[in-house]
C-alpha cells in the first residue's frame, strides 16, 4: 500500500496534486537516471542507492558517527540534494546563502515524488515486502530525497510533519 504524508504547507504547494504534477522520467537528469538505475543494494541489513555504496560496512558507520540505528544510517547514505538535480535557478545572497524561489521548490518537491516512486519500484523488485520510507523537503536553501527501510521502534524526523515550520516535508510509504 502507498501513503503520501505532508505538512500543510506542502499539500498547500502542491494542490491539486496528481500522477502528471511529478515529473515523469523523460525530464530526470541525465546523471539522476545514472543513480536510479544503478540501483538499490542491501548490506548488512540497510538499504542504499548502490551509486552511493562506500567500501565500508554500515556497522562501522554507524559506530563512527555514533548514529542510533539503521535507519539513520540509511538517511545519511541514500541522501542528496535536489537542485542538483532540477532545472531550479539558486541565488546566492550577499552573504553566501542559497536562495530557491517557492515556485522552484516546488518544482524540487514534484522531482521529488518522480524520485520516490522510481525508487519504490526499484526496491520492490529486487526485495519484495519491503517497506520503504521516502522523504523529500524542500525550502528556500535547498531541496532534500532521502529514503530508509521502515523498521518498528526505528524513525528518522518527527511524526507530525507540521512540526517542520520552515521546510515543505512530503513522505511516501511503500508497504506491502
Amino acid at each position: 500500500m502507498l501513503t503520501i504524508s505532508m505538512n500543510e504547507s506542502a499539500a498547500a504547494a502542491l494542490q491539486p496534486l496528481r500522477p502528471a504534477a511529478a515529473l515523469p522520467a523523460a525530464e530526470l537528469h541525465d546523471d539522476l537516471r545514472d543513480k536510479l538505475s544503478r540501483g538499490v543494494v542491501e548490506s548488512e541489513g540497510a538499504l542504499i542507492f548502490a551509486a552511493h555504496r562506500s567500501s565500508g560496512s554500515p556497522t562501522a558507520a554507524i559506530a563512527r558517527m555514533g548514529w542510533p540505528d539503521l535507519t539513520h544510517y540509511e538517511c545519511q547514505v541514500n541522501s542528496f540534494h535536489l537542485e542538483d538535480h532540477a532545472p531550479v535557478e539558486v541565488t546566492l545572497l550577499e552573504d553566501g546563502q542559497p536562495q530557491i524561489s517557492h515556485a522552484d521548490q516546488v518544482t524540487l518537491l514534484r522531482l521529488g515524488l518522480a524520485v520516490a516512486d522510481a525508487v519504490c519500484g526499484l526496491v520492490r523488485a529486487p526485495i519484495p515486502g519491503t517497506p520503504i520510507r521516502c522523504i523529500i523537503s524542500a525550502n528556500d536553501t535547498n531541496g532534500v530525497f532521502r529514503f530508509h527501510r521502515i523498521r518498528s521502534g526505528e524513525r528518522w524526523g518527527v511524526h507530525d510533519l507540521d512540526q517542520y515550520r520552515l521546510d515543505m516535508v512530503v513522505t511516501v510509504d511503500d508497504q506491502p
